[in-house]
């Protein structure tokens, strides 16, 4: 799936995950929804063209290309008889796994314990990547989502562990996103399945990543989904519903 689609399925499944917090500050919800989304297309790190690799220039091409490398060595290392033997490239290997997710959010628990300034930081770089990701903005949506989170963690340190979690959660769901293409990903790693380690893991149906099922039926429906989302988790269906009902007719 394409950068678009990735951030809106993270912001989706923002919105589900601040819904089961309705106790937490609606300011604090709102940032939970944007690292969510930035998250979303963090796995993709493991190659240089894609929108991570891109948000900051060189210095995450960088990055970009020594994940990669780390991804290959962690599958040659790693692979069992089955797994194909000459594999080169570390795109959807290391980054497309549930542990590794999983750990990103952890070490993120871990640097917000240490100081709401590492957290503000993840949190900024993560809404400019979304706005990036959704083609709507860059720079100055990083600067200022920082400049509010830090001051919201400040404000409210008892929701911090929500930084954590929305960025695994994003990971997540881009594991998720992947598997409807013919690609899929490792989801099963380390666990051996059929010989293979490495087994990429795919849903009966998909479609090829920026393709026209992806471009004017996916994309449009999950858009509407995260209208029909937030309306419901703001008590704002009613009335959209409503208005829809009266422009048809």
């Amino acid at each position: 799936m394409m950068a678009k689609g990735h951030s809106l399925g993270g912001l989706l499944a923002g919105v589900g995950f601040v819904a089961l917090i309705p106790s937490a500050p609606l300011p604090v919800r709102g940032l939970l929804v944007v690292v969510t989304g930035g998250a979303a297309l963090l796995p993709d790190l493991d190659h240089p063209a894609a929108t991570a690799a891109r948000s900051l220039g060189l210095f995450t091409k960088l990055i970009a290309i020594g994940v990669d490398r780390v991804a290959v060595a962690v599958y040659h290392a790693t692979r069992a008889p089955g797994d194909r033997a000459g594999r080169h490239g570390g795109h959807r290997l290391l980054t497309h796994t549930v542990p590794w997710n999983v750990s990103l959010g952890g070490l993120v628990a871990v640097l917000g314990m240490v100081s709401p300034v590492a957290s503000a930081v993840v949190c900024g770089l993560l809404a400019g990547l979304l706005g990036l990701g959704l083609r709507v903005a860059g720079v100055g949506l990083a600067v200022s989502s920082a400049v509010v989170a830090w001051w919201l963690l400040n404000q409210h340190p008892a929701w911090s562990w929500g930084v954590a979690v929305a960025v695994s959660l994003g990971g997540l769901v881009h594991l998720v996103c992947d598997a409807v293409t013919p690609s899929g990903v490792p989801l099963l790693w380390p666990l051996v399945s059929r010989g293979e380690r490495w087994r990429m893991v795919h849903t009966p149906v998909t479609f090829d990543a920026g393709g026209a099922e992806e471009t004017f039926l996916v994309t449009p429906l999950m858009l509407l989904g995260l209208v029909a989302t937030v309306s419901w988790v703001t008590g704002l269906l009613p009335v959209v519903v409503a208005a829809v009902s009266r422009g048809g007719a």
